[in-house]
């Protein structure tokens, strides 16, 4: 944001489109703190001057319209030569302390489940991040046809389980990752235990296993229980999807949003949803490389700021008009978080 005039009882904002805000009771006291804030001041000077509750106020009104940032952090003082010293600016696009946003993803625990052609490819984002502790969960080995699109694994890699060969290309992007891998297949909530029991709490919890077909809805059991927020992404033919992201702390329901989603399906959509219970039979190496970047940005900007576009709801992706939609974000009526 640049706010280019504060005059008249009119705020003149330059952002992706020049606004003109007019009010009739733009008082001296928002009229200065808005000059304050920019020419540059800090929480402190702004609270000295105004009442402190009246000042949280404004500067969270003002984050949540994306109209603030801090001043760019020398990268030197703290995370020079780090693979995540380039991007602390563009943080300031989730939150305006970039330095603290940093320092929660270097301490973000993150589950994968599913280490193919979308989890593995948010792994290899979020450790460039500087995501600090992984938690790995696959059954499966790489083989020769996954290296189309799952680009974390090499030739030599085919034949291994692909929880050891994606902790490797980890360890090597960032030797100071902690990595644990778990060879097994997710069925159910005792599996999910199992993993991800007392002592590995998790700050999120990414689907990326597209079997079995009910996975979801035991996955978001099992959130609702341990109250981990997760997310999830998927790809079809010339279509893929990322999200909802669910934090139950925060009133997220999967099954609220499953209801109101499935009700707006047309009749033949939800027969072919229903009759849809195998993965697709084919993979492309940029619909995979799309949606696990969406994801992987959805999943960074929450763990920086605790909220992101796909809270609540979901975006979906058509390929072949390069569209994007999104669902209504959904509201918990069942009271079961």
């Amino acid at each position: 944001m640049d706010v280019q005039e504060i005059a008249h009882e009119t705020l003149l904002v330059l952002a992706d489109q020049l606004l003109r805000i007019q009010s009739h009771s733009l008082q001296a006291p928002l009229r200065e703190a808005l000059r304050s804030l920019r020419q540059g001041t800090d929480v402190g000077a702004l609270a000295n001057a105004w009442a402190d509750g009246e000042a949280a106020a404004l500067l969270a009104e003002l984050d949540a319209l994306g109209w603030l940032t801090s001043e760019p952090i020398d990268a030197s003082l703290d995370f020079a030569g780090e693979t995540y010293e380039r991007q602390l600016d563009y943080l300031g696009l989730f939150t305006p302390d970039t330095a603290a946003a940093q320092r929660r993803l270097l301490s973000a625990r993150v589950g994968i489940l599913g280490l193919g052609g979308v989890g593995g490819l948010v792994a290899q984002h979020l450790v460039a991040a500087g995501v600090g502790t992984f938690h790995l969960v696959d059954d499966d080995t790489v083989a020769k046809h996954n290296l189309n699109r799952q680009f974390t694994y090499a030739p030599e890699d085919v034949g291994a389980p692909k929880t050891e060969a994606l902790a490797r290309y980890l360890r090597r992007v960032r030797p100071e990752a902690e990595v644990t891998g778990y060879r097994r297949r997710i069925t159910d909530e005792a599996g999910l235990d199992a993993v991800f029991g007392p002592g590995r709490r998790l700050d999120l919890l990414v689907l990326a296993a597209d079997v079995p077909s009910d996975l979801p809805a035991t996955v978001a059991r099992w959130a609702a229980v341990t109250g981990t927020p997760f997310s999830m992404g998927a790809v079809g033919v010339g279509t893929g999807f990322w999200g909802p992201l669910v934090d139950p702390s925060r009133g997220g329901c999967w099954d609220c949003f499953e209801r109101a989603r499935r009700a707006a399906l047309t009749e033949v959509e939800r027969e072919v949803e229903s009759g849809a219970t195998e993965p697709a039979p084919f993979s492309f190496g940029p619909s995979n490389t799309t949606v696990a970047a969406m994801l992987a940005h959805d999943i960074i900007q929450y763990l920086c700021s605790g909220r992101c576009p796909t809270s609540g709801r979901r975006a979906a992706l058509d390929f072949t008009q390069q569209h994007i939609t999104h669902t209504e974000e959904s509201t918990c009526t069942c009271q079961t978080t």
